[in-house]
């Protein structure tokens, strides 16, 4: 005796590997905001220890320093050079441990700050663009 089994409707199946479908394409789309806010915040462009954010952190897409573009203005007591070399000590550290770009890209900007104390630090990063 077979077993009583019923068609899927066409209509069904459709519907069944869409959701299946934008399932797997979120999937995706998180997991690749997770790496790139972890090779951002601890690769390529952490932030200055003891830094304050002077503006509010400005990105375009889910969150900062993930997917999309990001830029973060900070202010540090510290002299313009001292800052540079941190970035410059951060991306040797990085590059000596082969690790790839990936999808993420940053940068780091420093000048004196307005008043003529301490530094201003631009981090600007973007992450699948």
């Amino acid at each position: 005796m077979e077993p009583n089994r019923q068609p899927v409707s066409l209509p069904r199946l459709f519907i069944i590997l869409l959701l299946a479908s934008l399932f797997f394409l979120g999937g995706i789309i998180l997991l690749a905001d997770i790496k790139c806010n972890y090779d951002i915040e601890n690769w390529w462009a952490p932030p200055y220890p003891n830094a304050e954010t002077v503006h509010p952190i400005e990105y375009d897409l889910f969150r900062p320093r993930a997917l999309g573009v990001t830029t973060w203005t900070m202010r540090s007591p510290d002299d313009v050079e001292t800052v540079k070399q941190f970035y410059r000590d951060k991306r040797i550290e990085t590059l000596n441990s082969d690790r790839t770009r990936g999808l993420a890209w940053a940068e780091s900007f420093v000048q004196p700050a307005e008043n003529g104390e301490g530094s201003l630090i631009i981090l600007s990063s973007a992450c699948g663009t």
